[in-house]
């Protein structure tokens, strides 16, 4: 009975790390693209769209299902979520508008595990010093790549200005949000949210907020970009999001965050097909020492269960 529930155990971990490895490739294709075509546009304008597209989406899957939500139990992490979900996005989208999409991801991946064991340590739970070796390691990487935007040896010729330092503010506005997103949609999974119940609820703050700041240009907007916008929703962000909440669900926040650390690098080289973009080594190195913290933590979780 044991080897039986070991082996099941085993075979869900991995199907939340290939969850997790699928999304981060999908959601850097995602980045790319969004940057190329929307530099010039006011970010709520996208997410208003796609989000509210992939809310309708996922509760049409939650209509006729009779699954208990809870709401005695679950309304505060609801409400944590979609006020973390605001930061994480808003804040990505936003940053993407000023910075080189490889550098955006790297700051919201890397400070991922150290925020995670922060936030372990405030509550006082015990961490492994493997992961406190890890989550240093990936905060080193990231200030490398920091280090590449105020130095202008990133991809993209930037001159440092208000708005580059706003835009690394962002990144890392996001990188906590999706640390708090994690956490918040670990907490509805054990009330019994399914993924479909969460991703049809989460994005609820981000789609007023878009329709507030924008009614005035949203449907027009939607009308001349439709096909793109709405590649991008099934692609980018419906489908790696329902991915992701996969990975939530199988394995633990610190893994995670740190699979995400998987997108920078997968960002890194798609955007080399990017005309705008050059080679920077500075930014290679960094995208490189989260690949190896990365698929560390994934060796490190693996061989603790």
């Amino acid at each position: 009975m044991e080897m039986i529930k070991s082996k099941n155990f085993k075979n869900t971990y991995m199907l939340g790390v290939f969850a997790l490895l699928t999304s981060a490739i999908l959601t850097s294709f995602s980045q790319v693209f969004y940057a190329n075509k929307v530099q010039s546009v006011n970010p709520f304008l996208f997410t208003g769209i796609s989000f509210f597209i992939t809310s309708i989406y996922f509760q049409i899957f939650v209509i006729g299902k009779n699954r208990k939500y809870h709401w005695e139990i679950s309304w505060r992490p609801l409400l944590k979520l979609n006020i973390s979900s605001i930061l994480a996005f808003m804040g990505f989208y936003y940053a993407l508008k000023y910075i080189e999409p490889a550098i955006v991801s790297s700051l919201e991946m890397g400070l991922g595990p150290l925020l995670i064991i922060l936030i372990a340590v405030i509550q006082r739970e015990k961490t492994r010093k493997a992961r406190w070796f890890i989550a240093i390691g990936t905060l080193l990487a990231c200030i490398l790549v920091i280090g590449a935007v105020f130095t202008g040896r990133s991809a993209v010729n930037i001159e440092f200005n208000i708005q580059v330092v706003i835009g690394v503010i962002a990144s890392i506005i996001c990188g906590l949000g999706a640390v708090l997103c994690t956490i918040y949609s670990k907490q509805l999974s054990t009330t019994g949210w399914t993924s479909s119940m969460i991703l049809s609820k989460r994005f609820i703050g981000i789609i007023l907020l878009s329709f507030i700041f924008t009614y005035d240009l949203i449907f027009p907007y939607l009308l001349e970009n439709i096909v793109w916008i709405l590649v991008v929703t099934i692609a980018g962000v419906l489908l790696p999001m329902y991915l992701l909440q996969k990975g939530i669900q199988y394995c633990e926040s610190f893994l995670v965050m740190m699979s995400l650390c998987f997108v920078p690098v997968f960002t890194f080289f798609i955007q080399l097909l990017d005309p705008r973009l050059e080679w920077s080594m500075l930014t290679f190195l960094g995208v490189l020492l989260l690949l190896v913290f990365g698929i560390g933590s994934i060796f490190i979780e693996r061989r603790k269960e």
